[in-house]
């Protein structure tokens, strides 16, 4: 449930119900102070990054109006909380795509030029559409919104690399988790595969693997690399949590 926390989450929520009200939220939008929530990179010499989600063959920065929109996406992920204007997060990230709220209810999408557009004043093209934010992938098919997991599925990751070191025919695995929730609650998985020859088989042995190691809540699709609607995050975005040596 998305209980608003602030005029600007209010807004937002009044104005995918009511497109007279799209342009007040871009001009509070465009003046409010936003969180930027970077996560720890795991590399002592990196520290904290931006960071990135995948919608087919976009990559966007999320951004959010509130701390309750913020735990929506990371949970308890380690993060270093930033709070700046639209402004000022843009200035920081060149030419970037932004998301607001992935994981909540109440958000949308912002193409680079459209935030250009919003810093400049021109509210009426950006209010046109984009806020209506309906369930990812409700057909059933592999969520196309996705980022890193949180937490990593160690006690999958960890017994399927452990295979996949024993088959010359696995490039490269990879993992996904979507951002928006399926109609269930679910944020599912998502298994990437770079394989040489007939995959069939290794998909074969992946679910005899996943029997003994997914827990009840696990919810998982597999798709190949290349060749699904992910390929952009998994090839570009992410490392492979297994890579043949």
């Amino acid at each position: 449930m998305f209980a608003p926390e602030n005029d600007l989450e209010r807004l937002l929520v009044r104005s995918a119900a009511e497109p007279e009200q799209r342009t007040s939220f871009l001009k509070t939008l465009a003046k409010s102070d936003l969180i930027l929530a970077l996560i720890d990179s795991g590399d002592p010499r990196e520290g904290y990054i931006v960071p990135e989600v995948t919608h087919e063959d976009d990559v966007f920065v999320p951004i959010f109006t509130s701390e309750a929109r913020v735990e929506a996406m990371f949970g308890d992920e380690k993060l270093m909380i930033v709070r700046q204007t639209l402004k000022q997060i843009s200035e920081q990230i060149d030419d970037a795509h932004f998301v607001l709220n992935p994981g909540s209810e109440h958000g949308r999408e912002f193409m680079a030029e459209e935030i250009a557009a919003i810093l400049k004043g021109d509210f009426a093209r950006v209010a046109e559409s984009g806020f209506e934010r309906g369930q990812d992938d409700g057909d059933g098919g592999p969520p196309t919104l996705v980022g890193r997991p949180n937490p990593l599925p160690v006690h999958l990751t960890a017994p399927l690399a452990a295979m996949f070191a024993t088959m010359p025919e696995v490039r490269a695995a990879y993992v996904a988790q979507a951002v928006e929730p399926d109609p269930s609650g679910v944020k599912r998985l998502v298994i990437g595969l770079a394989a040489d020859g007939d995959v069939e088989p290794v998909f074969d042995k992946i679910s005899d693997v996943l029997e003994e190691a997914a827990r009840p809540s696990d919810v998982i699709d597999f798709v190949t690399v290349p060749g699904s609607p992910l390929d952009v995050y998994f090839e570009r975005d992410t490392q492979p949590f297994y890579k043949k040596a």
